[in-house]
C-alpha cells in the first residue's frame, strides 16, 4: 500500500471493528493488519460488546446502522465500561447524526461513508498522533 509508506507508523493496537458488511469489515481488517494491528471483527453491536467485554481493545471502529444494536448504542455502552477507549463511527448519515458542534456523543472521530482505507488511516492518526 503506497499510503502506508507516506505515513508515520502508529504503534500496534488491538482494534475491534463492528461492521455488518463483511466485505468492508474484512477490507479494513486486512489494511489494519498490514499496518501491524491485531483486529477482531463483529457483525453487529451486541456481538461487538460481548467481544469488548472479553478482551479490552485499544480502539473500536463501528458502523452506525447495524442490527440488534446500532453504533451509537455500542459507543455509549463501551464508554460506560471504558471511558478512555476511542471510538470511530463510520456512517452514511454523517450530516443527520452529528450535532450542531459537528460532534456525536461518545464518538471520538466521525468518518463518512463511503470511505476508503486512507480515510480510516487518517482517523487513526487523529486518535493516535505520532511525533
Amino acid at each position: 500500500m503506497a499510503t502506508t509508506l507516506l505515513r508515520k507508523p502508529i504503534a500496534p493496537k488491538r482494534i475491534l471493528i463492528a461492521e455488518d458488511d463483511p466485505i468492508l469489515a474484512h477490507t479494513f481488517r486486512m489494511a489494519l493488519v498490514v499496518d501491524g494491528h491485531a483486529v477482531d471483527i463483529a457483525e453487529d453491536g451486541r456481538r461487538a460488546l460481548a467481544m469488548f467485554d472479553l478482551a479490552r481493545h485499544d480502539l473500536v471502529i463501528t458502523d452506525f446502522k447495524m442490527s440488534n444494536m446500532d453504533g451509537l448504542e455500542l459507543a455509549e455502552a463501551i464508554k460506560t465500561r471504558s471511558p478512555a477507549t476511542p471510538i470511530i463511527l463510520l456512517t452514511a448519515y454523517l450530516e443527520v447524526i452529528k450535532g450542531t458542534d459537528g460532534k456525536v456523543s461518545n464518538v471520538d472521530v466521525l468518518v463518512g461513508k463511503p470511505c476508503s482505507i486512507v480515510d480510516l488511516q487518517v482517523a487513526l492518526q487523529k486518535i493516535f498522533p505520532t511525533a
